[in-house]
């Protein structure tokens, strides 16, 4: 335990993480209210004290508060896919085998694991191919494998399955989607009709199951090796995905 407390206090730790709010445009907006202390007083003396303490109603006031002020609070209306998120396999749609896993279903040792970055964010192209991925020869199944896009690339299926085969089930990405940008998926549906070209990453996981983490920051501050990613997944229960503080620790 000293060993590893003292390791922790020497690693670097590097942020993978993205805010909720990073996910401003489309239909799933991330919407902040916040309720200041003074009016908190006030509406915790109306709303919270008759359910919590009735024989208290009109003896405390807001003015009794210190300061005249309660607390702040926030309430956050977002998708499950705001800012850094996992998602389980039950997202991807209707399983194979007819069982829907959802995000509180997973093991949380999926979560932690030693890191591999690839970094393609300088690849020429649109799609991350399995030509552009070789597993390192000490990886370790469990691992967990970030793919750095830049933000604008697809990842194939054949690069999922190819990290599956060797034990990996927990991949991320920098990207919003394992698909990529929306509209040239959709244009290349249109043109010849092929209904494996909309979203065939995501699909994958209906048969073989595996979970995405995506709207990963700061992978470039990554070695290809030698970090420890640790990226749990928030408790929701009934959901398909959750929110995760992302973080990557690296050897000192």
């Amino acid at each position: 335990m000293r060993d590893f407390a003292r390791i922790l206090a020497e690693a670097e730790v590097v942020d993978l993480s993205s805010d909720l709010g990073n996910h401003a445009e489309g239909p799933f907006t991330t919407r902040i209210e916040a309720l200041e202390p003074e009016p908190g007083a006030a509406f915790f003396c109306a709303n919270v004290l008759p359910r919590i303490a009735a024989h208290a109603v009109g003896r405390l006031r807001a003015v009794d508060f210190p300061d005249g002020a309660f607390l702040r609070h926030e309430m956050v209306h977002a998708s499950v896919h705001a800012g850094s998120h996992i998602d389980a396999p039950g997202h991807y749609g209707p399983a194979a085998d007819g069982v829907r896993r959802d995000i509180n279903d997973a093991p949380l040792r999926s979560f932690l694991g030693p890191g591999v970055l690839f970094d393609m964010a300088a690849l020429d192209g649109a799609v991350v191919t399995r030509a552009d991925v070789e597993l390192p020869g000490d990886t370790e199944p469990g691992s967990i494998v970030l793919i750095r896009t830049g933000g604008d690339k697809a990842i194939a299926p054949d690069v999922i399955e190819y990290l599956l085969d060797a034990g990996i089930t927990v991949i991320g990405t920098d990207g919003a989607s394992f698909d990529g940008p929306f509209e040239p998926m959709i244009e290349r549906y249109l043109t010849d009709g092929d209904r494996g070209a909309l979203w065939p990453a995501h699909v994958l996981g209906r048969h073989r199951p595996y979970y995405q983490i995506e709207r990963l920051a700061n992978l470039d501050k990554l070695p290809a090796t030698g970090f420890f990613v640790i990226a749990l997944p928030v408790l929701i229960a009934g959901a398909t995905a959750a929110w995760t503080r992302a973080i990557a620790v690296l050897r000192p």
